[in-house]
């Protein structure tokens, strides 16, 4: 009975294989991201992020809670580029500026204040 009142649940995103980056440059990222996906059989489940001003003051299980949130949203909602590139049909707007999961930078751009974002997914 001790046991099962002291236990905290565990958000099932912690589970996700979450890379942050600090302190790189972008060409270092897009190498080190290229060099990662070639290692697993769904690199598109894999999360990549460098950190900003704000994230770096985040709660680490926040942190990547928040990535995967915005990965899994990402995923049922893939950006216009990323539709593109797979062939399905066009939105209404033009050129958002967003990467999806086959993008070459880090995720950036995420409301909550999570690292920077934009693709990489």
């Amino acid at each position: 009975m001790g046991d099962e009142s002291t236990k905290q649940e565990i958000p099932a995103e912690l589970e996700n294989k979450v890379i942050i980056m600090n302190g790189f440059t972008q060409q270092e990222i897009v190498a080190i991201m290229r060099a990662v996906r070639r290692l697993f059989e769904n690199p598109g489940d894999l999360i990549f992020a460098k950190t900003t001003p704000k994230s770096v003051n985040m709660v680490l299980k926040d942190l990547i809670v928040d990535m995967s949130e915005d990965h899994e949203y990402l995923k049922n909602n893939p950006p216009e580029q990323l539709q593109k590139q797979q062939g399905r049909p066009k939105g209404d707007s033009e050129g958002s500026g967003s990467s999806g999961g086959g993008g070459e930078s880090p995720r950036g751009g995420a409301g909550s204040g999570g690292p920077e974002r934009g693709g990489g997914t």
